[in-house]
């Protein structure tokens, strides 16, 4: 007997972390869990929402926070179109349980929209690097929990091959000739 493919709902904070090549360990566990949902090991779900909520300033730079680059935005919109990323509608049927899960919780509306998206998915777990004890109050209806390795033992080397984006975008060249 198969056993069931297991289902990981990332909000916002995962897919920034990602992006930020400063966080080599947080980013290689990201990218660990991206090749695994390529693969087709893993199911990677999100909120239709996440693609808004990405784009705002990310950085804090000794001037301020500064928006992202039109690299980063192009780079961060190409992941929404990964056909192995599944995406949340933020219908009102979400939207109706985010109110009803902030209103239970005390969760931020973007907090309640991430949990809501995850149950109505149905996943195993909700990813999350910015810790919220208000979020972690959803666990009794989906569990929350930091982004793990899954691929145990094998580090990838990112140095020489490039990154998760660099690889994309080769493949996608290659492709296109």
């Amino acid at each position: 007997m198969a056993s069931k493919q297991r289902a990981i709902y990332w909000d916002t904070s995962v897919f920034l972390c990602f992006l930020r090549r400063h966080e080599s360990e947080r980013r290689a566990i990201c990218e660990d869990i991206l090749r695994h949902a390529r693969d087709g090991k893993v199911a990677l779900y999100t909120s239709s929402f996440t693609v808004t909520e990405v784009i705002k300033p990310l950085r804090m730079e000794t001037t301020g926070p500064r928006p992202l680059s039109s690299d980063e935005v192009e780079d961060l919109q190409g992941m929404f179109h990964w056909p192995w990323l599944k995406k949340i509608a933020l219908d009102h049927r979400v939207a109706q349980d985010a109110v009803n899960l902030g209103l239970h919780f005390a969760l931020t509306a973007a907090e309640a929209i991430h949990a809501a998206s995850a149950i109505v998915a149905k996943v195993d777990v909700l990813q999350q690097w910015e810790w919220s004890a208000a979020l972690e109050k959803v666990n009794r209806l989906v569990a929350v929990e930091a982004p793990r390795m899954l691929t145990y033992g094998v580090t990838h080397r990112s140095g020489s091959k490039g990154n998760f984006f660099e690889n994309l975008h080769r493949a996608r060249a290659a492709s296109a000739r």
